[in-house]
């Protein structure tokens, strides 16, 4: 059983699981009433893009999650709420050693939604291991190097991650949690094991109508960059038709695709010129969503 997964269902849910259920419903429901699941939300382990939660981090989100909402593809729209998140563990397996030598550790949910007509067919896909992966969408206050400690939002410190340094992975090591938005069912998750949308943020700017509209803004900054890279890779298809090809990915989908059309449009036509002003010297905001 894996991190960022439904791990099991329930058919029906005990007593003590339907009193917390029922704390979040505006009316008792009963057990024929709700369906159950389990979902492994996120772990300590080292991502796909080098960073990973501290141990710490994940209680810290336990209490975060506790009533959260799970959608599709970290979308804001409301028609995609699905499930509710009404309890949450840490689990330890001490058997097993992270790539960094740590305990493997992660946050473990149980999720409910209402037995309708209209859930009937989610309950099959998740009953039948077709909807499976999870992400989750949260705000971390400090994102550092495993190495020195840095803060990499503040600046470069030279290592690198993935690289070995003292026998030990570099990654950036995510803590403080401040909050926690949603969590989704995705095709593509960024983590090894089903992987973590996140967003770094400093404690004051952790805002949540400015973190959507930031997500908003980058989505819309990814789809016009689709359709430039696109319409330089393949000049037959035109930026409007790639624009549109691409607005139904989730984040993690919409991302790979801009880097891998970056690469192709590169072999094709030189995309930053010699005398272009590194990033770091503009002064530029760096906060990030993953």
């Amino acid at each position: 059983m894996q991190s960022g997964y439904v791990l099991k269902s329930a058919v029906r849910p005990e007593q003590e699981d339907l009193e917390k259920i029922n704390h979040l419903t505006r009316r008792p429901f009963t057990a024929e009433e709700v369906y159950t699941f389990k979902v492994a939300l996120c772990d300590n382990e080292i991502d796909r893009d080098g960073e990973r939660f501290s141990t710490q981090a994940l209680y810290g989100l336990a209490d975060l999650f506790l009533g959260k909402s799970g959608i599709f593809n970290h979308s804001m729209d409301a028609k995609t709420q699905s499930a509710r998140i009404y309890d949450t563990a840490v689990e330890t397996d001490q058997s097993r050693r992270t790539s960094c030598g740590e305990p493997y550790t992660r946050l473990v949910a149980k999720a409910y939604m209402p037995r309708t007509q209209g859930n009937e067919d989610l309950i099959l896909e998740i009953d039948s291991g077709i909807k499976k992966e999870v992400s989750v969408g949260c705000s971390m206050g400090s994102a550092v190097c495993s190495v020195c400690g840095t803060d990499r939002r503040e600046k470069d410190c030279g290592h690198r991650s993935g690289e070995i340094y003292g026998g030990q992975p570099c990654c950036t090591i995510l803590g403080d949690p401040q909050d926690a938005y949603e969590w989704s069912f995705v095709a593509v998750p960024a983590q090894r094991e089903a992987g973590v949308t996140k967003s770094c943020h400093t404690q004051e700017s952790s805002v949540k109508a400015e973190d959507a509209e930031w997500g908003r803004r980058w989505k819309a900054r990814m789809l016009q960059e689709t359709a430039k890279y696109f319409s330089i890779t393949c000049p037959g298809v035109t930026a409007q038709t790639a624009q549109r090809m691409a607005e139904g990915l989730s984040p993690e989908e919409l991302e790979q695709v801009v880097k891998g059309l970056r690469r192709a449009a590169g072999s094709v036509v030189p995309l930053q010129p010699q005398l272009a002003v590194e990033k770091q010297r503009t002064g530029a905001d760096e906060s990030f969503r993953i």
